[in-house]
């Protein structure tokens, strides 16, 4: 079994509502939380990806800055683009959180990166594919 440990994203408390950070779902909360979960997996050394970082550097944060997504800060609005209700991701931020994935699973298990990976079936548009099948099939009769 291949594990990947994958922390969560920033919020943007500018999108969420004010309940959310009465059960304590606020910027800096979710920064602790992907802290413990990167601890957690160099701990037990299982790969970790870093939705949380990566979202916020890919916005232009820098650590010594306040942290983006808080109140306590200006709205960043490109966080805003990636995660226009402040908690779940757009198309963009679908892609950053696959391009951020798929990067770790290159690094930690090389052999699953589809370009290493022996094609076990035809690709969608071969030409030859019924050529093939049909060729398959009499040899199995």
């Amino acid at each position: 079994m291949k594990l990947l440990l994958v922390s969560p994203p920033p919020i943007c408390e500018y999108s969420r509502e004010d309940a959310d950070r009465a059960i304590g779902r606020t910027a800096e909360h979710t920064a602790l939380y992907a802290a413990k979960a990167k601890a957690v997996a160099e701990e037990l050394n299982i790969p970790y990806v870093d939705l949380w970082r990566g979202f916020l550097k890919y916005v232009g944060w820098d650590e010594k800055e306040p942290l983006h997504g808080s109140k306590a800060v200006a709205r960043n609005l490109y966080l805003s683009v990636l995660i226009p209700d402040g908690l779940h991701f757009s198309d963009e931020g679908n892609r950053l959180c696959h391009q951020l994935v798929f990067s770790k699973i290159k690094e930690a298990y090389p052999e699953l990166d589809p370009a290493k990976m022996e094609m076990k079936i035809p690709e969608w548009d071969n030409k030859n594919i019924f050529r093939k099948l049909r060729e398959d099939a009499e040899r199995l009769q």
